[in-house]
């Protein structure tokens, strides 16, 4: 995942409450596998696309004033319902790289950032005047600064939010949870170190379990 700072782009609104992930990335999709960014043409499937196939024109993110989106800014309760890969990583392969939300399903929320799409909570009445601006001026550009934590209007009204330290620090070094833990692989060999000559008779039972099942 590359390191997240500031972004700069263009954002879509997207006023309905409650879009669970079967509406994100229907189940019919899901014995798809990902290849080549392909999980963005499923992404609001059914919101985009009518029973035949054919582009539902009257569709934000089929406007092409959004078709270079890579925020979002949806309303209550976004991807609620069950958790599903497909439901992330079709944001991704969309291009979207950041959600702003009143609030989002705890499942979506809690997974996301694993793979480096970014979610945001704002007041409700916050959201709403992003989605209000943004639809009056299609294609017009909000700024995220991470590092700042703030959202920045085309109009210039800045958004203070609230971020967990350590999902916050991912995005900002980039990478995954598993480059931090080798970032400090030095500390860890000391560690253990110094641990094996305080407790060494757990390494010692610890090698005899691995010899008896070997």
């Amino acid at each position: 995942m590359s390191n997240f700072n500031v972004l700069t782009a263009i954002a879509a609104p997207l006023a309905i409450d409650n879009v669970d992930t079967d509406q994100i990335f229907p189940s019919r999709f899901t014995s798809k596998r990902r290849a080549d960014g392909q999980f963005g043409t499923y992404l609001l499937y059914d919101q985009r696309f009518d029973e035949t196939g054919n582009v539902k024109s009257d569709f934000v993110l089929n406007d092409a004033r959004f078709h270079e989106a890579r925020i979002l800014v949806a309303a209550s309760n976004y991807a609620c319902g069950s958790a599903r890969p497909g439901a992330i990583f079709s944001h991704i392969d969309f291009g979207i790289r950041a959600i702003i939300a009143e609030s989002f399903g705890p499942v979506f929320a809690e997974v996301a950032y694993k793979s480096g799409l970014l979610t945001i909570q704002l007041a409700k009445q916050d959201t709403a005047y992003l989605r209000d601006v943004l639809s009056e001026k299609p294609g017009s550009q909000l700024t995220i600064d991470l590092t700042e934590q703030v959202v920045v209007a085309p109009d210039g009204r800045r958004f203070a939010f609230q971020i967990d330290p350590f999902t916050k620090r991912i995005f900002v070094q980039g990478g995954s949870e598993i480059d931090l833990t080798l970032s400090m692989k030095d500390q860890i060999v000391a560690f253990e170190a110094r641990r094996r000559k305080v407790v060494p008779w757990a390494y010692d039972l610890a090698g005899r379990d691995l010899q008896s099942k070997s």
